[in-house]
């Protein structure tokens, strides 16, 4: 997953130049440019293959190295008001720890409607997964920075 912000508006802007090509406008934004295509940008597609992998973790379908990284809950024989299917790590530092990839899949996972976590099948639950659009991720990406003074 590519997960910084340069290398992200690298690949953004060259899909913006393809799509102004394939449609001929020089003029609508590039969101509108992402609608007309029915596509995302590929933060949204970074963020859909980490939900993916996530589900895959759930139903026990990856390999053992993603069961390492996301911890599943043991608590899941209760009933609880905030009952979370994974274990949030403990966030140590930034670079370790709420802008590791450990901290941001479960932070995602939480996002995801409940009724896409409880699709039977892998196939159906990537069909759901290519509609959704994910709105209040988690990550550094997503929020806007203030020149002296920080992340908002």
């Amino acid at each position: 997953m590519c997960h910084s912000r340069t290398c992200n508006n690298k690949i953004n802007r060259l899909h913006e130049r393809c799509l102004r090509l394939i449609f001929n406008d020089r003029v609508s934004p590039f969101c509108e440019l992402l609608v007309k295509d029915e596509s995302v940008s590929i933060h949204q597609k970074n963020l859909r293959t980490l939900v993916i992998e996530m589900y895959k973790v759930l139903k026990e379908l990856s390999p053992s190295i993603f069961s390492n990284i996301f911890n599943t809950s043991n608590c899941n024989r209760y009933e609880l008001r905030n009952q979370s299917e994974f274990v949030v790590p403990f966030k140590h530092s930034v670079r370790y720890g709420s802008e590791s990839i450990a901290y941001l899949g479960p932070k995602l996972w939480e996002k995801v409607p409940s009724e896409m976590k409880n699709l039977a099948t892998l196939n159906a639950f990537k069909a759901a997964v290519k509609k959704w659009i994910p709105v209040g991720c988690p990550c550094k990406l997503c929020k806007i920075f203030v020149q002296n003074l920080g992340y908002i």
